[in-house]
């Protein structure tokens, strides 16, 4: 039996299965899209440190038990799978198996799967918001914790806010795209709610697709922040990851324009690279960064331009302006420094 591919094994195993991103935040990843990124044909779409932060969740087709793996698999200079990583790891996962790849794996099995150098295990609010994403994907029922959040909501002065489950705000967040009840509980609710529930709600938000009303009012909000005395440029960066789960939209695009404008501190140059990679596709808006970067965060430049460089919806727009030559001095002089050390 010939297997070189993660999608080789799970269907010659006569698995379900399901993929998902868990690198700069979670996102579905399409099958015939992964097929096309083992086979080399395209460059993984979001690499995060020249790796790939995937999380494969199989089972049985007569059913059974899901399984899940957390998989770091390195990427090359061009973004491409490192197919040898993949190979190693599917040899120790054959071997696991006695050569049985019909076999279930024990627990003691995917404990020694999971000593791997090509496996990891996701931060906290990330694994609840993929079990969140993929209870809902398989039309599971959401935890135990989602009521009593949901309860919450209802009547915040009779609920102790300290008892709510993570789980439970991650269940919330990952149905706001799809019950429009909900949401409008959530956006009518969301300001009142003590700053720990918020900020984790928040948080939890940039993992999903939001309702467009809901991502208007988390940009709008910037505003309020805004008109202080001492803007909170943390907040400010929270409430605009909240809303990453959504594709480019207006009054986002117009905010980040006017933020840029104003001279942002590393927190907000951080967020837009990890966070909003997809709004640096207006080049306008990307050269306004990277020269903001580079006359005022040099310390930042040489890493996140590596990051940005290897995302491959900004690498072809980065790559033909390194020889523009109306940049501005402080971004060439960047430039320069970074190709000649990268010479050294």
């Amino acid at each position: 039996m010939h297997i070189d591919t993660l999608s080789d094994f799970l269907t010659q195993a006569g698995t379900d299965f399901r993929l998902f991103d868990l690198g700069r935040r979670l996102q579905p990843l399409a099958q015939d899209d992964f097929a096309a990124i083992e086979a080399g044909r395209r460059p993984y779409p979001w690499p995060l440190q020249r790796h790939a932060w995937l999380a494969v969740c199989y089972w049985q087709q007569q059913g059974g038990q899901p399984y899940v793996w957390f998989l770091k698999i390195p990427l090359d200079e061009r973004g491409l799978f490192n197919n040898a990583a993949v190979k190693h790891f599917l040899s120790a996962l054959v071997e696991q198996l006695g050569g049985d790849i019909h076999a279930p794996l024990t627990e003691e099995q995917q404990q020694r799967l999971a000593d791997t150098p090509f496996t990891f295990q996701p931060p906290q609010d990330k694994l609840a918001a993929f079990h969140a994403r993929l209870s809902l994907s398989l039309g599971h029922a959401p935890s135990a914790f989602y009521q009593g959040v949901l309860d919450y909501l209802d009547s915040p002065d009779t609920h102790d806010w300290q008892r709510l489950g993570l789980q439970g705000l991650a269940d919330v967040a990952a149905r706001l795209g799809t019950d429009a009840t909900l949401a409008k509980r959530v956006q009518q609710r969301l300001w009142q709610l003590p700053a720990p529930v918020q900020q984790a709600l928040l948080a939890q938000c940039e993992h999903h697709p939001l309702p467009q009303a809901l991502a208007k009012t988390m940009i709008e909000a910037i505003n309020g922040e805004q008109e202080r005395a001492g803007p909170d440029e943390e907040r400010i960066g929270l409430l605009l990851r909240a809303t990453a789960g959504c594709p480019p939209f207006r009054e986002r695009s117009v905010k980040l324009a006017s933020l840029m404008s104003l001279n942002p501190g590393p927190t907000l140059m951080l967020t837009l690279a990890a966070r909003l990679w997809q709004e640096l596709t207006d080049e306008t808006l990307l050269l306004q960064y990277l020269t903001l970067l580079a006359e005022q965060h040099g310390e930042l430049f040489n890493g996140l331009f590596a990051e940005l460089v290897s995302v491959p919806a900004l690498r072809p727009l980065i790559l033909a302006n390194l020889h523009n030559p109306e940049l501005p001095g402080p971004l060439k002089q960047a430039l320069g420094s970074l190709f000649s050390a990268a010479r050294g």
